[in-house]
């Protein structure tokens, strides 16, 4: 039974944990380490704009529990997305170590409708190092996503988001020489 438990809370930990990203230099390699493991990627649930309103994802690199790589940093891209799926707008933000990002959605970026105009961002984000970079240590990604809606006018936040949800990706194998 306790095995049994272990194994649960294991589990539970594994799945609330953010998700590592490694990148790895194999002895000899010229050119940037490969991905070792599959990249964060996760979604805010839905969110009204008005008309005098912007969307701003924000993203803090945590870099908690991996070493400070020269050359190294999280490619972080953000999405904001229609209630159908539709991608609305799209950037791709270097994020250095202990350091943090914004991309804005103002409301006529929204697309026509009534208000509120229903939205959503995806943010994923891959580790990357550069091709001098010397590191023969894992290193990781620690993103910490947050969604906020505010005024235009006055500034004042009207909603703020922090709940995400793991989204599935595929992501193609590399093989590394041996």
């Amino acid at each position: 039974m306790k095995l049994l438990l272990c194994a649960v809370l294991a589990g539970a930990v594994l799945a609330l944990a953010p998700l590592p990203l490694h990148a790895q230099r194999v002895p000899g390699q010229t050119t940037a380490p490969a991905i070792m493991a599959t990249s964060s990627y996760v979604t805010f649930g839905m969110a009204g704009i008005a008309s005098t309103e912007t969307a701003r994802v924000n993203v803090l690199n945590l870099a908690a529990g991996g070493p400070l790589i020269l050359g190294g940093s999280c490619q972080v891209t953000v999405t904001f997305l229609d209630a159908g799926g539709n991608t609305l707008a799209t950037q791709t933000l270097p994020v250095g170590q202990s350091q943090s990002a914004h991309f804005d959605l103002l409301r006529s970026q929204a697309g026509a409708g009534a208000d509120p105009v229903e939205i959503r961002a995806t943010v994923s984000a891959v580790f990357s190092v550069s091709a001098t970079a010397t590191t023969s240590s894992p290193a990781f990604c620690s993103i910490v996503p947050t969604m906020e809606i505010f005024n235009q006018n006055t500034g004042s936040t009207v909603a703020h988001l922090e709940t995400t949800h793991t989204l599935s990706t595929v992501v193609p194998l590399t093989v590394l020489p041996d």
